[in-house]
């Protein structure tokens, strides 16, 4: 495809540089966080990083970003959603110059292949340190590719949303404290307003509903338990006659043989925001036996995964392997669960029993969820650090 004309050079005061946004069919946490930036910052725009690779003190190869064409379509899909965003909405061509007052990013990886690009251009940013994205806790070149970032001339600021990010940080000394902002969670996918009323088992509906939601990185689900997920809706089905399991991500049938309890389960595939807003109406247990270090070395998920579940007041079962958990009740608002079948089924049918338990529970998770993931407190505390960095220009 043929690319426009080029300018000379392109001025924009604060831009987020991404990856994957805009989506032709927009959902989860980026467009989310970004769209809000839209919404509330006159001054800001976003850029799709073109294709671009790491250099040699990376430990992947691969690459980030997407080709001008795919960008093209992308944006066309998203603008079927958000049309009024059109017009800062743009591509980040190799061939301009650019002078940009503050640029941001999301994840080690992708703003570690945009370093090159800041450092020519002299473009200051910050970007968010979340758990992924290649990162790992004690993994040397993952510490290499950190250093450099922090080390650079145009680095000004680091988000870290766990609080083991932050205190890795400080205790390998990797980047001085005054850097780092440290603001717990993310952005839920849909508004507290858009929610629906709850179903509840054997009062609105004949199943108790358990469901698995993740995106497939590994062989069998490994490092988020798919495959402990599998193994106890087995044992669960062997001493229940109502209870249904649901997947909705990168998994299928064809992953673990699920042949025994094919009556029992269905795959969903994944799914648009608002496919969730319906179904997390109709789930008792989010069931997340996730492990960590399994993708790469010091790989780890975020705590607790599955915040729009919990925000829905879905019952949320959560391993916890490396003790992140300090927001939430133990076995009065959040279920922590061991890496072990026997125990997750035993725990299970515990509230199975006592449905009306498990509905507490969850009532009081939902609104620790709804406070700490309040949208507009986590865009707020993300434009307190941007203010101090440029100036942001409110939409009226």
């Amino acid at each position: 495809m043929k690319l426009p004309l080029l300018r000379q050079t392109e001025r924009q005061d604060f831009v987020v540089i991404d990856s994957q946004f805009p989506q032709k069919e927009p959902f989860a946490f980026r467009n989310t966080e970004i769209n809000e930036y839209f919404k509330h910052i006159e001054n800001f725009a976003s850029y799709t990083l073109c294709t671009t690779y790491p250099d040699s003190d990376a430990w992947f190869s691969h690459s980030y970003g997407m080709s001008y064409k795919q960008f093209k379509e992308n944006k066309r899909g998203y603008l079927r959603y958000y049309p009024y965003n059109a017009s800062r909405i743009h591509y980040l061509h190799e061939r301009r110059n650019y002078h940009i007052g503050l640029a941001y990013s999301f994840f080690l990886g992708e703003t570690y292949v945009l370093l090159p690009f800041y450092e020519k251009h002299h473009i200051p940013f910050v970007f968010t340190l979340y758990p992924g994205g290649a990162f790992g806790l004690d993994h040397e070149q993952s510490d290499i590719m950190l250093r450099k970032l922090f080390q650079s001339p145009m680095f000004r600021g680091v988000i870290v949303t766990q609080k083991i990010t932050e205190d890795y940080l400080l205790r390998t000394k990797l980047c001085p404290a005054d850097k780092i902002t440290y603001i717990y969670g993310g952005f839920i996918q849909f508004k507290k307003s858009e929610l629906k009323p709850k179903r509840r088992y054997k009062k609105d509906k004949t199943t108790f509903d358990i469901c698995f939601v993740a995106a497939k990185y590994s062989e069998k689900g490994v490092d988020k338990g798919y495959d402990l997920f599998i193994a106890a809706a087995k044992k669960l089905c062997q001493s229940t006659e109502d209870i249904m399991f649901h997947v909705v991500g990168g998994f299928d049938e064809n992953d673990i043989d699920v042949s025994d309890i094919s009556s029992r389960i269905r795959f969903y595939g994944y799914q648009r925001p608002d496919f969730f807003l319906d179904f997390f109406a109709g789930m008792d247990i989010f069931l997340s036996p996730n492990r960590p270090f399994k993708l790469t070395p010091g790989n780890f998920d975020g705590f607790p995964l599955g915040i729009d579940a919990g925000y829905s007041g879905v019952g949320m079962f959560i391993a916890d392997e490396l003790n992140m958990n300090r927001y939430y009740k133990n076995n009065e608002e959040i279920v922590i669960i061991p890496l072990d079948v026997e125990k997750i089924t035993s725990i299970v049918l515990r509230y199975y029993h006592d449905p009306d338990r498990l509905y507490e529970l969850s009532e009081r998770g939902r609104a620790v969820f709804q406070r700490l993931y309040d949208t507009d407190h986590q865009i707020s505390e993300r434009m307190k650090l941007f203010a101090k960095l440029i100036n942001l220009k409110a939409t009226t």
